[in-house]
């Protein structure tokens, strides 16, 4: 049985009085330790130099003098700032990516969002050299690229249960004749699964064949039917398109039968559906209204957009984001409530209801949240009532928590003092996954070379994701031991592969390749698009030794730059991860799927 939580609570940040340096930027070292972090991510190999180049140099300029004297490897970055500086270097490295880009490559698109994001990372003296011609051929690329994209999220939600089908697959297929060619052919394998879900939509036969199925059940029906017979149907019925509807003669006969089930003196009411399979209690529009100190919002699926979140403004300082991908275990007539209560000063209460029974969504939505202080760490209140990791982003003040379900949620100062971090090259990526309780310390040490157990690392991501389930595993290693509920929630999520034996050896040391692996499939299972690596630009001296499967998960890495290779030159798939490692790693990971 899947368990639900069922609050969720923000608490203000208390006042934390800090003494006055003895120096005016000894309070700012992490300007100069975040500096230098940023020098350290440069790579002329990697697809994110100018990107990490960039940032670097930003982040020094914006150090006073004192600080700038401070940054230990401050040559570095002059020496790539000299190299990209020069106009000619700007100029042959953006012709050469305009040059790769090419139809007949399968790494077409990459090459153009590559050359995109390479032109947007110049100053504006820098892009004054780009020959205007270049710019021009970039731009109508970026054209064709949005429209690409928008044309096969169009198909891709065609739906023949929409009464608007039928249009909406006329203008999808309007827009994908209008694309050039050569970005019309990467959308051949959909199209003509399209085409034929739409002929088959069209076929008489084929409707009348569903329909059928239907119109049986109806006639099995009786006045004395139990209810869960009747509700059984009437999920059949509404399964079904608009077309496929009309093939069912007796569906009144099954109105008939529901509204002797509404009078009779049992009492059961089940949600009334008129023609339009409406519930006709609930508003067919989204409201929030406010009781005391409770909001409360009233959502009906079909007044979701269909192509971007839904943004609905609680209060001044909440507001809600729902994708329509979260909302698949509905349809379309169906209305969720969503409850945020004050119930101090220091706290707010949401849950989220189908017609009072509680809801999971199927994908995260957003509870953005304004006016918190920078300081703040969010976490999540647990059933124990202890405090626990959840994935949130920060931009300036404004907090966006990450959530499939009712929870209860606090705001806290939560300071970290690990003694064994201070030299090691992941330092703040071991602070930050710290302060949000996604790792930890044993009596203030982190022991950062350790090596780190695949039950271990299965913990640390799934409190990161707030990934949780109450199913027991049936690996006889697993079952009973205190990560039985991680492993087998990131089974359940496909984050973690099922090995086809009873022993999962989750106390095994994980190695880079197996890291790199989880990494890849934790984005995917977030939702995150992960583009056909190019595996001739993969530098690793021992990359070809690896299986077909494992190189495009080590080459996505690569690109994406949750891993760099050895000083050797080699990736050293089997080595083993450390807990320095595993932090960086992890920290890049949530990062790319906007979970931190």
């Amino acid at each position: 049985m899947k368990k639900t939580t069922k609050y969720m609570a923000l608490f203000t940040i208390p006042a934390v009085i800090f003494s006055v340096p003895a120096y005016p930027d000894a309070a700012n070292d992490w300007q100069v330790e975040h500096t230098e972090k940023l020098i350290d991510q440069i790579n002329p190999l990697s697809t994110t130099y100018e990107y990490y180049l960039n940032e670097a140099k930003n982040a020094y300029y914006a150090l006073s003098n004192y600080q700038q004297n401070q940054v230990r490897n401050s040559s570095t970055l002059f020496y790539y700032m000299q190299s990209t500086d020069n106009p000619q270097y700007v100029l042959t490295t953006f012709s050469n990516k305009m040059s790769a880009i090419s139809a007949r490559n399968s790494t077409f698109l990459r090459d153009i969002e590559e050359a995109n994001r390479y032109y947007h990372s110049l100053t504006s003296s820098q892009q004054a050299i780009i020959p205007n011609y270049l710019y021009l051929q970039l731009q109508n690329y970026m054209e064709n690229l949005n429209k690409l994209k928008a044309v096969k999220l169009n198909l891709e939600q065609l739906s023949v249960k929409d009464s608007n089908y039928v249009y909406n697959y006329e203008t999808a297929m309007l827009a994908y004749q209008l694309l050039p060619y050569d970005f019309r052919m990467l959308l051949t394998s959909l199209v003509n699964d399209k085409k034929r879900e739409y002929e088959s939509y069209y076929s008489p036969t084929n409707n009348r064949s569903v329909a059928q199925q239907v119109l049986n059940e109806i006639s099995k029906l009786s006045t004395s039917s139990s209810i869960e017979q009747v509700s059984a149907v009437r999920d059949m019925y509404n399964g079904l398109n608009v077309l496929q509807q009309t093939f069912v003669s007796n569906y009144h006969d099954l109105l008939y039968i529901e509204q002797v089930h509404r009078n009779a003196p049992t009492g059961w009411d089940p949600y009334y559906y008129d023609e339009t399979g409406k519930p006709d209690q609930y508003p067919s529009n989204i409201e929030v209204t406010k009781k005391g100190q409770m909001y409360t919002v009233v959502l009906p699926v079909s007044k979701m957009n269909k192509y971007s979140n839904t943004k609905i403004t609680v209060s001044d300082t909440v507001t809600l984001s729902i994708p329509k991908s979260a909302v698949q275990n509905t349809n379309n007539n169906d209305v969720l409530t969503l409850t945020i209560e004050e119930t101090n000063e220091q706290s707010i209460l949401f849950t989220a209801s189908l017609y009072d029974e509680s809801f999971e969504f199927s994908s995260y939505i957003d509870i953005e949240v304004k006016g918190l202080p920078s300081s703040a760490t969010i976490v999540r209140l647990h059933d124990d009532g202890e405090y626990a990791a959840t994935p949130y982003r920060k931009i300036a003040n404004n907090y966006s928590i990450k959530t499939k379900t009712s929870a209860q949620f606090t705001a806290i100062n939560n300071r970290v003092q690990l003694f064994d971090i201070h030299a090691d090259g992941h330092r703040y990526e071991i602070e930050q996954l710290a302060r949000r309780k996604i790792v930890s310390g044993e009596n203030g040490y982190y022991k950062p070379n350790a090596h780190v157990t695949l039950a271990q690392y299965a913990a640390m991501i799934a409190r990161s994701m707030n990934i949780t389930t109450d199913e027991f595993s049936t690996y006889q290693d697993v079952h009973g031991k205190w990560f039985e509920s991680s492993i087998q929630a990131l089974l359940e999520a496909g984050i973690l592969e099922k090995p086809h034996s009873n022993f999962f050896n989750a106390e095994k040391v994980v190695t880079r390749k197996e890291a790199a692996v989880i990494s890849i499939q934790l984005l995917q299972y977030a939702g995150i698009h992960i583009s056909d690596p190019d595996l001739n630009k993969v530098p690793f001296t021992d990359f070809k030794q690896l299986s077909a499967a494992d190189r495009y998960y080590v080459a996505a890495a690569y690109e994406l730059g949750i891993f760099n290779g050895k000083g050797n030159g080699q990736f050293d798939p089997n080595g083993k991860l450390t807990r320095s490692q595993m932090a960086k790693v992890l920290y890049k990971t949530l990062q790319i799927a906007k979970m931190i």
